[in-house]
């Protein structure tokens, strides 16, 4: 014989969950008008362009101060072992004018007739 088992006080938790999740469903005081999605979005997106624009020009110009580095490398050097020296002297000096753009790069758009 089969007995169902059901308690009043589990009825009655469910009746008010599902009572509360109701009013929570129906309720609109929080929700967000799609405007104010779209113009928060494009205040962001508005915000963001300039720093990732910024963020490109860092990286180019750290990668140019990094290629005069390495181009400034001098390869110089000279020992002595038992009274016998050698020496090799790097010929190559690169260097950039002053007042330059860095790693020679220009920085200028030439105008175009339209």
């Amino acid at each position: 014989m089969f007995v169902k088992f059901q308690s009043k006080f589990y009825s009655d938790g469910i009746r008010v969950g599902m009572r509360i999740a109701s009013q929570l469903w129906k309720e609109e005081g929080g929700s967000v008008s799609p405007f104010a999605t779209v113009l928060l979005m494009t205040i962001l997106l508005l915000g963001l362009l300039p720093g990732v624009v910024t963020l490109r020009d860092q990286i180019v110009q750290e990668f140019g101060d990094m290629a005069v580095a390495l181009e400034s490398i001098d390869q110089s050097y000279s020992y002595t072992f038992n009274g016998v020296t050698s020496q090799y002297i790097d010929s190559s000096s690169v260097s950039d004018t002053a007042g330059d753009a860095p790693a020679g790069l220009d920085l200028t758009i030439p105008a175009t007739s339209e």
